[in-house]
Formats: structure tokens, C-alpha cells, sequence
């Protein structure tokens, strides 16, 4: 897989290749949602949002540190292809997770995973 190119508010950013990009058309529904005492669901869907899962494999720190930057706390627009279209939204990161692998023979510090959501707005 190629490097990721993130498009936010601050210009592209090249990020390193993920392992994996998963897209999910996420279901938003009414805060009065819920079920009642026969069991049954009410509620109202009020809109339907995209979320991009994200995940790297054995990055270094300087690749975490510049994912860390470039996807950061807030709402930003974000390019994305879907379903072979660019779709443009305003998102936000999820948690951003990581998995240290700690400094190998090279003195270079790696993390084994990273991973995010990002979600749109």
C-alpha cells in the first residue's frame, strides 16, 4: 500500500502506508432512542455519518509522532476516497492507540501498532 495522504485544514500530509483502511457508514440516531416495555426500538435516525478505521504496523517514532500531528484534537476537513470517489468531510480522531516495541539493535525507538478512528462530524 502506498503512503496515506491526509488532506486536512493545515494542507496534505504524507503519513506512512497503513496496513489496513476499513470504511463504515455509522448510524446516528435520536437521543430519545431506546426500547420500551413491549421490547420493541423507537427512535428516530437523524443522520448517517462515515468512520475510517486506520491501522500501521512497526512505525517508527518520528512516522507516530507526524500521524500524532497531523490528525489532531479538533475538527478539520479531511479528504478521503470512498467507493472510488473522493469524499470530503469534516472530521475528528478517535483514540489514537499504540503498541510499543521499544528500541531495537539500530537505537531507533518503533511501536509494533498504531491505530485511529476517524469520524466525521
Amino acid at each position: 500500500m502506498a503512503m496515506l495522504t491526509v488532506v486536512t485544514s493545515d494542507g496534505a500530509v504524507e503519513l506512512s502506508a497503513p496496513v489496513s483502511i476499513s470504511l463504515g457508514s455509522e448510524i446516528i440516531w435520536s437521543s430519545n432512542t431506546g426500547r420500551i416495555s413491549t421490547g420493541k426500538m423507537v427512535g428516530d435516525v437523524i443522520a448517517e455519518k462515515e468512520k475510517v478505521t486506520i491501522s500501521w504496523q512497526n512505525l517508527l517514532k518520528e512516522e507516530y509522532d507526524l500521524i500524532k500531528e497531523s490528525l489532531k484534537a479538533g475538527f478539520w476537513p479531511l479528504i478521503i476516497n470512498v467507493d472510488g470517489e473522493p469524499y470530503q468531510i469534516n472530521a475528528y480522531r478517535g483514540t489514537l492507540t499504540r503498541v510499543p516495541m521499544g528500541q531495537l539493535g539500530d537505537g531507533k525507538y518503533y511501536y509494533k501498532t498504531v491505530s485511529t478512528e476517524i469520524v466525521e462530524q
